[in-house]
Order: C-alpha cells, then structure tokens, then sequence
C-alpha cells in the first residue's frame, strides 16, 4: 500500500523526527521515500522590510542552502537504512501547496510528516501547514506527534 512515501521537513526538530519515523516506516513496508523541503519564499509585501537587495540575495540564498541541507539529511538516513531515496527541494510562499503537488508530481501514495514545524505556536493543535495539508492531499497523510 505504501509503495512511495513523501516525506517533507523543515528541519525542526520535530521533524527531524518524523523523518527518523518514516524511514523506519518505510524500512518496515518495503516502501521507497521521496524527500522534500520547502524554500519558502517571501511574500512580496516582505521586500519592503529588506533596504538593500544584498541583504535580500543573502537571505534568499540561506534560506535554499537550508532546504537542500534538509534533505540531505533525508537521503543520508535512508542510505543508512538501505532505504531507496530521491530528495527534491522547490520555492514556494505556500509550503503546504508545495507538498501537497510534489506528492502528485512524484507519484507518492502518501505524505508522512510532522504535526508541526517551526511554526509550531499551538503545539497541542495541528500546525497551520500540516493541516492544510491534510484537508487538501489526494493521498493518505500520516502525521507524526
């Protein structure tokens, strides 16, 4: 059932350990996974707040290391586990859309992640990404506390 397994993370720890989880998830279900982070982008409305396109470029660039760092992270777990892994970064202002194509995109037939990130300020409630993307996955989503 769980041939293809999206695993998205935003490098909290949290998520660090709903990545642990899944890849022994998918160790036990003979289950591929496909590693994803979001570059979140800013809205444009946030350019103003940056005075020099410098700044902006450094930021930017951060924020893109950080996602591939993310994922790395990913295929270095799976290879250990002789877990068969591809990882995928993308920008996007809406990480829980992001997620939501890339589990189409790459043909996975379900997302496990975490219940929140580092936005995580109702940790007792459902983080506003994970449960976007919950009401709007085509496929399963296992979410990870």
């Amino acid at each position: 059932m769980f041939k293809k397994i999206l695993v998205p993370t935003d490098g909290s720890d949290l998520s660090n350990r709903a990545v642990r989880a899944a890849i022994e998830f998918a160790k036990d279900h003979g289950s591929e996974v496909v590693g994803f982070s979001v570059a979140k982008t800013l809205p444009y409305e946030s350019f103003t707040l940056i005075s020099r396109r410098n700044d902006f470029t450094l930021l930017s660039e951060s924020i893109r290391q950080g996602a591939k760092d993310y994922v790395q992270i990913i295929e270095d777990l799976a290879g250990a586990a002789g877990i068969a892994c591809q990882v995928h970064t993308v920008e996007s202002p809406y990480p829980w859309r992001a997620i939501v194509e890339a589990a189409s995109c790459y043909a996975c037939d379900s997302i496990f992640m975490a219940s929140h990130g580092r936005s995580g300020v109702n940790r007792i409630l459902l983080g506003d990404q994970t449960n976007k993307v919950l009401i709007h996955s085509e496929v399963p989503v296992i979410i990870y506390r």
